[in-house]
């Protein structure tokens, strides 16, 4: 078996999906072929050539509602509408929310078994703004015979997690609250470029201008292009040049009195406590990372960062879809040969905060201050087949900081649609 390593990761910005999203004109394609664009600059892959000899093939997931702008193998279509050579082939795979880390764990797997080349490109893709969550889908009549139907409605198990462990709608306002500090920190470091300036590729495009807010410029930004915003002034929409460097969900001024405002959405009695402000976002957003084995690095000249020491997935009831990382983690654990104190940090994705609070806070007693530390779901976003990239993406440059300096080891989480876990842990390459 050979080692594989990734030696490089970029991502865009997270944007937060609706009419104000900063990538409301900018297509799922197009930022996958950004990521793709970036990904060769950093690894001096620019000429085709160069790309044919070395790059073997690109993983992708761009999943959850695989069609129209995501659709036909965007893995493949992405990849040449980067300008990249066409003797890279690619593939686009899905595990719904942890659809960008299984694309890595795939391309790492075949990697190492010697099935794989020594450099891979592997992330993931989603533009819930232009292609909203479920859309497309045609469930089968038979289905509602082996699965409570409303599960498939990620609200609703957010609110049975909440009611059959007793997560309280305080202990939800409290997380959520907690994840925008977080993330609001993450952003002011740096003198504003933010912990992830390294890992989020600029981009300038057309934005509508009610949504033109917090504007980070950053040189070497790539600009969009304008098909869409052309066809939104033409229905009279105000759009204005912005370069979108910063993830733009975090809404700094979050307190418990202004979430606690806020009406339950997925239920309407008297127990509901799952609102918009204690949920992760919908976004649109595209995470990637190189991976190489020693040979590829090598022959690329970059140093190894971290590498995935081991992966787990698992399966449950899909009404309880949220405790996914709470089964998963120990698996994962166990597979290693590791115990949790071996752990320096933790990124168990928030898709809501009833299931991050039972998963992080009940179940497995996580550390607070060393978990989700740059914020997650609820501030940052969760754009469901980019995430499990984004959090690897982030995860690369926490590795590279100097806060972190002590850390051997992360562990990577998310619950995942319909009853999953995924988890992996990475490890510091030294």
């Amino acid at each position: 078996m050979k080692d594989v390593f990734v030696v490089e990761a970029a991502r865009t910005a997270v944007a937060r999906a609706g009419k104000q999203s900063w990538f409301t004109n900018v297509r799922a394609d197009e930022l996958s072929a950004i990521v793709f664009k970036e990904l060769r600059k950093r690894i001096g892959c620019e000429d085709k050539a160069k790309q044919a000899e070395l790059i073997d093939d690109v993983v992708w997931a761009a999943t959850a509602n695989a069609f129209m702008e995501q659709g036909l193998n965007q893995g493949r279509i992405a990849w040449i509408l980067s300008d990249g050579a066409y003797d890279v082939p690619g593939c686009t795979v899905d595990r719904f929310c942890a659809s960008g880390l299984n694309a890595i764990t795939f391309a790492s797997s075949m990697m190492a078994t010697g099935w794989g080349g020594d450099v891979e490109f592997a992330g993931g893709a989603q533009h819930m703004s232009h292609i909203p969550m479920g859309a497309g889908a045609d469930v089968h009549p038979d289905l509602g015979k082996y699965m409570d139907l409303r599960s498939i409605n990620m609200g609703h198990t957010a609110e049975v997690v909440a009611r059959r462990f007793g997560v309280t709608r305080e202990m939800q306002d409290q997380l959520a609250c907690e994840s925008h500090a977080k993330c609001a920190a993450a952003q002011a470091a740096n003198g504003g470029l933010g912990k992830t300036k390294d890992a989020i590729i600029p981009i300038i495009a057309k934005v509508p201008v009610k949504g033109a807010k917090g504007e980070v410029k950053r040189d070497g930004a790539y600009v969009a292009s304008d098909y869409l915003a052309k066809a939104a002034a033409e229905k009279g929409e105000e759009l204005v040049e912005f370069c979108v460097a910063r993830d733009q969900g975090v809404r700094p001024e979050t307190t418990m009195e202004s979430l606690a405002a806020m009406a339950p959405v997925f239920a309407q009695d008297d127990q509901a406590t799952v609102t918009a402000g204690n949920a992760s976002q919908i976004n649109d957003a595209a995470a990637g990372v190189v991976l190489a084995t020693a040979e590829g690095a090598k022959a690329l000249d970059k140093k190894p960062v971290m590498r995935l020491k081991s992966w787990a997935v698992i399966g449950l009831d899909p009404d309880v879809m949220g405790i996914g990382p709470a089964l998963a983690i120990p698996k994962v654990l166990k597979r290693a040969g590791m115990t949790m104190d071996q752990i320096g940090l933790w990124e168990v994705n928030e898709a809501f905060a009833s299931q991050a609070h039972y998963c992080c806070n009940m179940a497995l007693k996580l550390p607070k201050d060393r978990t989700n530390v740059w914020g997650s779901g609820i501030s940052i976003g969760h754009p469901l087949a980019c995430t499990g990239a984004r959090i690897a993406c982030d995860i690369f440059y926490m590795f590279k900081d100097p806060d972190f300096a002590d850390v051997d080891y992360i562990v990577e989480s998310m619950c995942i649609g319909h009853g999953h876990g995924a988890a992996a842990i990475w490890e510091r390459v030294k």
